[in-house]
């Protein structure tokens, strides 16, 4: 078997309108990462704190913050006995 990367985005921060304030994605309420943070500086720094996370990528306009991670995983080839592969 082979193995491959595989990229998935998830979503960590939400800006909260109105202005620059943001929370976690996965925030619960009454939990310290339900906290609001008063800019996306402060929530970036909050997030590096908890995950360790540094490369993120902002999409101004829906007000989200995401980070990419990576698995490996297995790939399945395909094996055809005509061609003496079994």
């Amino acid at each position: 078997m082979e193995k491959e990367l595989k990229e998935e985005k998830q979503l960590v921060l939400k800006r909260v309108p109105p202005g620059d304030r943001w929370i976690f994605a996965n925030a619960k309420p009454g939990h310290i990462q339900g906290d609001i943070h008063q800019s996306l500086t402060d929530a970036l720094e909050a997030w590096y704190q908890y995950a360790g996370d540094t490369e993120f990528y902002i999409e101004a306009r829906s007000g989200t913050v995401e980070i990419v991670k990576q698995a490996e995983v297995e790939k399945v080839v395909k094996r055809f006995s005509l061609y003496g592969e079994d």
